[in-house]
């Protein structure tokens, strides 16, 4: 009986304040995502160009890397619940700086600083639901965590229809959104966890280990960093109204989590870089059909909803195929290496979408996504020519994660895999090693 008490009690609490945590992280995907769609239509109203809206979305994606690196060492100092709060009253207060000083180069290093606080938010809030989660709840936290990502994003974007973008309204909305987020953070009934430096794995190494899964983790980071910071910019550019720029970037934020499950299921049963090859492909030629598309057509809406389910879960499969190759004991070493891979794809994808579409015109959007696409299915075939494929039976789990996804996310693959092994680590008994080590 008393074995049952303490796990009870822990248990309540952690829940109650994993829901604050969510509604904190909801209001600020929210703001967040309201900013991402309001700085290509503004910019376009105020005549800045393509080019110069890359190079915003550039430095927004580097003070992300910059971020995720430097953060944890604020989060041993001071604690979760005032990094939170000195980000979030950050990134709310940059919104409206970029509402007064409308100029590309003021917007680059006002949202290089809010890529820097959404990077902190994440690590935060992964950091403390993972502490906050159980070997029966890390999945639900998981996939919960993962809808309040994309839904708050979706939903911010189409905010953009209840103001003119011209003016403050819509800053100051997303201003106040993100300030929101602090209150339930901060009055959260969850105790903070204890912050390590986790250890890391050079991305030297994890090429070395498994070069297709580096090089494809940037080139599928380089498409999905421009569906979601360059989606707008495209559909500025080829005229459409605020409402169809709305729409467009949402869609493929909601295809993002249609196929995530169904694909991810495929690359589990089958030779991984097989299906990721069929999956690349199949984006290469949805991105071709975009190249076809009139944008003024509602058929680009379809089309967009298509490449976000097929592109989206390529990130999964890549960390899954990783995982496959890389040792147990070293796979959360080695998530910080796949962030950093993450990051670097990311930083370059919307400058070159941008020279693009100002060489080409819009169609250098997807012209140039379904070339990245191509590069990534023809050097997958050559790899599975060079380097026979890990058994099925021997293939990792496929995790739901996308692409800048943190601790949680891809730690939580070792909590599904051997729940009786992670149990009885996290409560202190004896070692079970797992069976994909004996």
């Amino acid at each position: 009986m008393s074995g049952h008490g303490p796990s009870t009690t822990r248990s309540s609490p952690a829940i109650a304040g994993v829901w604050a945590l969510f509604l904190g992280f909801a209001l600020y995907q929210v703001g967040n995502g309201l900013q991402r769609i309001l700085l290509p239509i503004r910019g376009q109203a105020e005549g800045i160009g393509a080019g110069s809206m890359g190079m915003v979305m550039a430095f927004h994606f580097a003070g992300y890397l910059i971020g995720a690196k430097f953060i944890t060492r604020a989060l041993a100092t001071v604690g979760h619940i005032r990094v939170f709060a000195a980000l979030a009253s950050l990134a709310s207060t940059a919104v409206l700086v970029n509402a007064i000083l409308v100029t590309p180069l003021s917007w680059s290093v006002v949202y290089m600083v809010s890529g820097f606080c959404n990077a902190g938010v994440f690590v935060v809030l992964e950091s403390w639901l993972n502490d906050r989660a159980s070997n029966t709840t890390r999945g639900m936290i998981l996939g919960l965590y993962m809808m309040f990502m994309m839904g708050g994003t979706a939903g911010g974007q189409l905010l953009i229809n209840v103001g003119p973008p011209q003016g403050f309204e819509l800053f100051v909305l997303s201003s106040v959104l993100i300030s929101a987020a602090v209150i339930p953070v901060t009055l959260s009934a969850s105790s903070t966890p204890p912050m390590t430096t986790p250890e890391s794995m050079p991305v030297r190494e994890l090429y070395r280990t498994i070069p297709s899964a580096v090089v494809g983790l940037f080139l599928c980071s380089f498409v999905q960093s421009a569906a979601t910071s360059m989606g707008a910019v495209f559909g500025t550019e080829a005229g459409m109204s605020t409402a169809k720029v709305a729409s467009f970037t949402s869609v493929a934020v909601v295809g993002a989590v249609v196929l995530q499950i169904p694909l991810g299921t495929l690359s589990d049963r089958y030779p991984r870089r097989g299906v990721i090859a069929i999956v690349g492909a199949i984006s290469c030629a949805i991105a071709g059909l975009g190249t076809l598309v009139s944008p003024s057509s509602s058929l680009i809406l379809l089309v967009n909803f298509a490449f976000g389910a097929f592109v989206f879960p390529l990130y999964g499969q890549f960390v899954a195929l990783a995982n496959d190759w890389i040792p147990p004991e070293k796979r959360l070493a080695a998530a910080s290496g796949i962030v950093m891979v993450s990051g670097m794809g990311a930083v370059f994808s919307p400058m070159v979408l941008a020279f693009a579409m100002e060489a080409f015109g819009p169609v250098g959007y997807y012209g140039t996504l379904a070339t990245v696409l191509a590069m990534m299915v023809v050097y997958l075939l050559y790899r599975i020519q060079r380097r026979e494929a890990v058994p099925v039976e021997r293939q990792s789990t496929f995790q739901p994660v996308l692409a800048r996804s943190g601790e949680m996310a891809h730690s939580v693959g070792r909590w599904v895999r051997h729940p009786l092994h992670e149990w009885l680590n996290h409560h202190g008994r004896r070692h079970v090693p797992p069976r994909d080590q004996t």
